[in-house]
């Protein structure tokens, strides 16, 4: 069972779960194989960043982080196909990875920092597997790659997560302990209306498929890259952070205190600063 698999990778967005954020405001398209993807650039230097999104939440999730990192660096945070402002793609299949290549060659972006937030890690990985001349560094969020076997513990979270979803208690699915911290009242209230405003975004990524098989390669990554989860994550994704350091020489790999699953939510200075100092290190 690979989490490129349609019914694992729907139940474990949702347990990685659930934000939908509002459509970026004045966003620009890229034209890509069989379908446009939505983008909003902003900041400039010699270091270029692209933040990629989960598998249920979209590029708004970073709203709070993006103006930070700007300060600094170009920035890129962009829809993927179905999710925000990106239209459905009316392909059985696609890879977010060539989505990815397109839109870097449409942005005359020949190298980047790639932050890949859950399922956008394994997004991130895949790029950086076919493309490593075109990766300076790699930042893996609470990550989930492909080859990784989620616990029954996990997939049983996800299957309620998904439940509560349909029946419309969002803010039930809000109080999962993992996203947030407890007393993240503020965040989670986003989190609510972000899900309310964007209900499409739930099941867009059933069609995306990876190229490769990630875990099985992890050690064939060159980029320096750096592991974030939060403190309060589920034990799944931080047991698949070990693993990952473990397999990729070099790795740094880092518990964030007092923030969960959605840190650039919860704690957006923490984490960009985070963010900046490693895409900023030399190697």
């Amino acid at each position: 069972m690979r989490f490129s698999s349609t019914p694992v990778r729907a139940i474990a967005a949702a347990c990685l779960l659930l934000s939908a954020a509002p459509a970026l405001a004045e966003p620009s398209f890229v034209e890509v194989d069989g379908g446009k993807l939505a983008y909003e650039a902003c900041g400039s230097g010699p270091r270029t960043i692209v933040l990629i999104h989960d598998g249920i939440l979209h590029s708004a999730a970073y709203e709070d982080v993006q103006p930070l990192l700007c300060e600094r660096f170009r920035v890129v945070r962009y829809d993927r196909r179905g999710y925000g402002a990106s239209p459905p793609t009316e392909a059985k299949t696609y890879n977010p990875a060539k989505d990815l290549e397109q839109l870097l060659k449409a942005l005359n972006i020949e190298r980047a920092t790639l932050v890949g937030s859950s399922a956008g890690g394994g997004v991130a990985v895949d790029f950086a597997l076919a493309h490593p001349e075109a990766v300076d560094r790699l930042v893996l969020v609470g990550p989930w790659v492909a080859g990784f076997k989620p616990s029954l513990a996990f997939m049983t979270r996800g299957l309620k997560l998904q439940a509560l979803f349909r029946a419309g208690d969002i803010e039930g699915a809000a109080r999962d302990p993992y996203i947030l911290t407890k007393d993240a009242d503020g965040a989670r209230e986003r989190v609510v209306a972000w899900i309310k405003a964007n209900p499409h975004n739930f099941g867009a990524g059933n069609k995306e498929r990876f190229m490769v098989d990630g875990k099985a390669r992890l050690g064939e990554v060159k980029a320096p890259t750096l592991i974030l989860v939060g403190e309060v994550d589920i034990e799944n994704v931080h047991e698949q952070a070990l693993e990952i350091e473990a397999l990729l020489p070099g790795a740094l790999h880092e518990v964030v205190p007092a923030t969960g699953h959605f840190m650039y939510v919860e704690q957006p200075k923490a984490f960009a600063d985070r963010v900046a100092a490693f895409a900023s290190s030399e190697p």
